[in-house]
């Protein structure tokens, strides 16, 4: 039988396809063509930058506000521009303004002010200028950040969530408060160590890996905020991006020495300077949960209170008002467990850590669960449950917690209106994400530009503060303050002033009503009736001060102000001397003192004080007037000399100090010498009449006798009465001429000159 040949078997008909194959996302994907043209990342970064610039510009006009007069207007460390870089790194944060027993080490924006001072002056606008140049990089680091975090492939939600970020209103505080440049730079290195980070573990090259750890260095000396990292940074690279363990152990490694190296720099400058307490009480005033000795509240209080602040946070993350400048005293009232605040706020909360969790659990690289989670762990350092905070509760506290509920916001867009992987930007031009985006921006935008007019100075933002929180006591204090100094000095009437004075008060008073133990409501109220003049009421309410703050060195300060004023001397000086013991850096209290110290004519402490002026204002050239007329009385001439001669070189054509340095070298018996100084004197001015008496006897005991006596009766024309004691020397000066005759004449005259005026 034959063999039958064996059939090869042959393929099966390719079924077609009734649907195109999903896309398969996968790491360093190719970006869609829309992103390599006009939507590039570098567009984008462009855009972005551009939106930060547009919604902030107007914050250019606006002046110093608030804190800006602690860490740049009035402090005496960045105000000696770049040669105080050194200083600035090694103290403690507010040593250049006062000293506090439990200080911070902050350096960086302190150093970024001393250079913008060193080059361009003090200019609120060129400091706003870099206030709004420093938030665009935050917004395209983190635009950067959320791109790499998606590896390329969700550029849509990257975009949308930098841009809500970009014109959110509860960024305006950050961005409007120069003194928040701290804030600002925290988060822009903060960000940019990710972005490097993210490089590292995709490339594994090892610069990025140092600089990145050098990144997250001068993050953390610009503020604390950013320790939330050390927590997110394992989280980030041992389970979002995790393709190399190694690289994720030195990652997180770095940041933890760059951690550990900023608290051995941080304790020992801190307590170099005895700034390091931890002991050290926060004040009712700044965050009432501390609780005031009048007023005690019970822990059911402060845990609900908490709970309630936190939710807070959350409302403005979503629905950014009210914003107001301070939450002091009762602008978050107390909550306990009967109030509905404390359980919407639990329930919530509750909520997004359940939804955090079953996200998590499902799928460990999902983006909600890390948006959810960033959040929680950068408003947590704020929420007073680890330790109390210096405020209660503040807007510029939830700058970086921002950025992970904007990232839920872009989420959410991509979710329920895109409906798919926004992986092309261009799909935000679609009508059904612009109706949700556009409004939304646009909303936002319109805000923050309205909110940053308040801004413009202090009595502008607590006059619309007040209106949105008219319970807060410090607001109070603060709308009054700036009406009695800033609004006052700009008054060009005596009605006015008195209108202002009484607009003040007024808040003063009610913010008192609201809580009688704050202290600096009655050293403002002090100060109002010292300027007009009331000093018995004045002394009243500096001591109702005292009596509740005995350290408040302002208060110190103005009781010994109304003393000298009062030409009670010697009461005042222990008070400005516990001014400076209580506030070294507090300027007006040296000044104070050395004024009684004149008037005692104890001019030895007079000038102490009046050079330990010149350490906060060494370009105040009268300061160095004082020291030399100090000098001068102790008949230390040529110390006195070395001063006047400072002052000359910069003040060439006054009439002042050319005298008085013809005054010295007169008394020093260097009497030719001092004639010229005392010509310039009346040259500049020909009305000095104390310049022709100095020249008369530079004139005499130079032996020039003619020239004397054509002074002395050049001071006759000018005024007889002063010239008395002048004329007798007309007739020494005949005397020694040799002519008797009008000696005597011109000696009947003096005593004719003397008898007339001593008997008016």
């Amino acid at each position: 039988m034959a063999n039958k040949p064996i059939k090869k078997s042959q393929p099966a008909p390719a079924k077609p396809l009734t649907a195109a194959p999903q896309p398969v996302v996968t790491r360093g994907a190719v970006a869609p063509a829309s992103q390599q043209g006009l939507f590039s990342v570098r567009n984008l970064c462009i855009l972005l930058g551009l939106v930060s610039f547009v919604v902030y510009f107007n914050t250019i006009w606006n002046g110093f506000v608030m804190d800006d007069v602690m860490v740049l207007k009035d402090n005496r460390m960045v105000l000696q521009g770049a040669k105080a870089v050194p200083e600035l790194l090694t103290t403690p944060h507010m040593r250049g303004y006062l000293i506090i027993p439990n200080d911070l080490y902050r350096p960086l924006s302190l150093v970024m002010f001393a250079l913008e001072y060193e080059l361009f002056g003090l200019s609120p606008m060129v400091h706003h200028f870099f206030n709004i140049v420093t938030f665009a990089g935050c917004s395209i680091m983190l635009f950067l950040f959320l791109h790499k975090f998606f590896d390329g492939a969700r550029v849509a939600v990257a975009f949308m969530a930098a841009l809500i970020f970009a014109v959110h209103p509860v960024h305006t505080e950050v961005v409007a408060n120069i003194k928040s440049r701290d804030e600002l730079m925290c988060f822009f290195f903060g960000f940019w160590s990710l972005n490097l980070f993210m490089d590292y573990m995709r490339s594994g090259k090892m610069w990025q890996l140092l600089a990145g750890v050098v990144m997250f260095y001068l993050s953390i000396i610009s503020k604390e905020t950013v320790v939330a990292f050390l927590g997110i940074i394992p989280l980030l690279f041992f389970v979002y991006h995790n393709s190399n363990r190694t690289r994720a152990i030195l990652i997180s490694a770095g940041t933890f020495v760059a951690f550990g190296i900023f608290w051995g720099v941080r304790t020992w400058v801190l307590n170099l300077y005895d700034a390091n307490n931890p002991a050290a009480t926060v004040e009712f005033i700044d965050n009432a949960l501390s609780g005031a000795p009048d007023m005690p509240v019970t822990a059911i209080q402060v845990f609900t209170t908490k709970v309630v602040v936190m939710g807070h946070y959350l409302k403005l993350m979503f629905f950014p008002y009210p914003l107001v400048s301070t939450y002091s005293f009762n602008a978050i009232p107390y909550a306990d467990l009967a109030s509905i605040r404390f359980w919407v706020s639990l329930l919530v909360y509750g909520a997004l850590i359940y939804f955090m969790v079953t996200r998590f659990l499902k799928d460990r690289r999902d983006p909600w669960a890390f948006g959810i989670m960033f959040y929680l762990a950068t408003i947590f350092l704020f929420s007073n449950f680890p330790f109390l905070m210096g405020a209660e509760l503040a807007e510029r506290f939830a700058f970086f917690a921002s950025a992970g509920t904007c990232l839920l916001v872009a989420l959410a867009i991509e979710k329920w209106i895109i409906k798919g992987i926004a992986n092309d930007v261009a799909t935000l031009k679609t009508g059904k994400v612009l109706a949700i985006l556009a409004p939304l921006c646009l909303l936002y935008a319109g805000w923050a530009v309205a909110r940053n007019a308040e801004w413009k100075d202090n009595t502008t933002l607590y006059r619309a503060d007040i209106k949105r929180s008219p319970d807060d006591v410090r607001l109070y204090h603060n709308v009054g303050s700036a009406l009695a100094e800033e609004e006052y000095a700009k008054a060009t009437d005596t009605a006015q002033k008195l209108a202002i004075d009484a607009e003040s008060l007024g808040y003063l008073h009610k913010g008192a009503e609201i809580y009688p133990g704050y202290a600096d409501l009655y050293v403002e109220i002090a100060r109002i009736y010292d300027r007009r003049k009331q000093y018995d009421s004045s002394i009243k309410y500096n001591q109702m001060a005292l009596k509740l703050n005995p350290i408040n060195f302002t208060a110190n300060n103005n009781l010994g102000s109304v003393l000298l004023t009062a030409g009670r001397y010697r009461e005042a000086i222990p008070y400005f001397k516990l001014a400076m013991e209580y506030n070294p850096n507090f300027k007006y209290a040296y000044i104070n003192a050395a004024r009684c110290y004149q008037q005692l004519q104890q001019f030895d402490s007079a000038i102490i004080n009046f050079r330990k002026l010149l350490e906060f204002e060494p370009q105040n050239i009268d300061i160095y007037t004082e020291i030399g007329t100090g000098y001068f009385m102790l008949q230390r001439y040529d110390s006195a000399a070395y001063y006047y001669k400072i002052v000359q070189q910069a003040k060439p054509d006054d009439a002042n100090i050319a005298n008085n340095i013809g005054a010295v070298l007169l008394n020093q018996q260097k009497y030719a010498e001092s004639v010229p100084y005392f010509t310039k004197s009346i040259q500049l001015n020909p009305g000095y009449f104390n310049a022709y008496t100095n020249l008369a006897r530079a004139y005499f005991y130079s032996g020039q006798y003619a020239a004397a006596i054509q002074t002395i009766t050049k001071e006759m024309e000018m005024d007889k009465q002063q010239s008395i004691k002048d004329i007798p020397y007309i007739a020494l000066c005949y005397q020694k001429m040799g002519n008797m005759a009008e000696a005597k004449k011109w000696e009947a005259i003096s005593k004719t000159y003397y008898s007339n005026f001593k008997l008016e």
